[in-house]
């Protein structure tokens, strides 16, 4: 599968060029989700990524590891030569659309303008077909490029509005595919200009946490502030260690018996703590 190696040297942390010949070989036969994928292009796949690994890593790794690595880089492969062949899809049976229209249109002769005119009057049979609510729902959405807007223009409420495309759209794909199954919608829209970017959203972020830190008020991220039972973590404690169970505790409180188990372990821990700096400071 793969070529013998001319001499054992080491390649990396004790690992001879054998033993890596080896793991990649392993690998490419044990290797159960790159069916397709021939035998020795898995090896050789295997065998780099494990190469490369070994020279990268600073501490040794284990065989397992290392076929991990195999393993890894051949799902990767096998990925990308599926989608250079237009099949890295979900379906991975079925070309996709946009490799097919590229390579219909590179490899033709001449550059050729049917598959835009087939779309052009496609979509002017079917605006003609669709009922005037549906194109003004949709006209309104295109023009305004805002959910908000569109609503007003066309003098509809949030939830009618939103009923009324969702079903012009499915009228829209019923035609579009003639019978076929239509696709499934994809996509959302963007409802305005709070939506508008990711840098958009990181400046607003740092804004924020500008003004929160000159009021002098503390950022919400983080822990979630303990919940309020009512009572101490000592008087828990207390009536735990005179018999009483984390669960009948949890009924009485109504909440879950691990909350009252954790409490009860803080307060151990807070006393154990506060008992030992007293001895301590007892010998001084």
């Amino acid at each position: 599968m793969l070529p013998r190696p001319r001499a054992d040297d080491v390649v990396g942390h004790g690992y001879t060029a054998f033993q890596v010949v080896r793991l990649a070989v392993w690998a490419a036969r044990e290797c159960r989700w790159v069916n397709g994928m021939d035998m020795v292009h898995r090896a050789e796949t295997a065998w780099e990524a494990i190469t490369e690994h070994l020279q990268l890593v600073a501490l040794r790794p284990e065989e397992t590891e290392l076929i991990a690595i195999g393993w890894k880089a051949m799902k990767a492969q096998r990925y990308q030569d599926l989608k250079a062949h237009g099949l890295g899809g979900k379906d991975k049976a079925l070309v996709s659309r946009a490799f097919l229209r590229y390579w219909t249109s590179a490899s033709a002769p001449a550059h050729s303008h049917e598959d835009l005119l087939v779309d052009r009057i496609a979509l002017a049979q079917i605006w003609t077909a669709l009922a005037p609510t549906y194109r003004q729902v949709l006209t309104a959405l295109a023009e305004h490029e805002d959910r908000r807007r569109a609503e007003r223009a066309v003098n509809m409420d949030a939830v009618t509005f939103t009923r009324t495309l969702g079903r012009a759209r499915r009228a829209f794909f019923a035609l579009w595919h003639e019978g076929e199954t239509p696709s499934k919608m994809w996509g959302y829209d963007r409802s305005g200009a709070r939506h508008q970017n990711v840098m958009y959203l990181v400046r607003l972020r740092k804004q924020r946490a500008l003004k929160r830190k000159a009021a002098g008020t503390a950022s919400r991220q983080g822990h979630r502030p303990p919940k309020e039972l009512g009572v101490p973590n000592s008087e828990l404690l207390a009536r735990f260690e005179r018999g009483e169970t984390y669960a009948s505790l949890a009924r009485e409180l109504s909440v879950k018996a691990d909350l009252i188990r954790a409490r009860v372990n803080k307060a151990r821990a807070e006393k154990e703590l506060s008992s030992g700096g007293r001895a301590v400071s007892a010998l001084f």
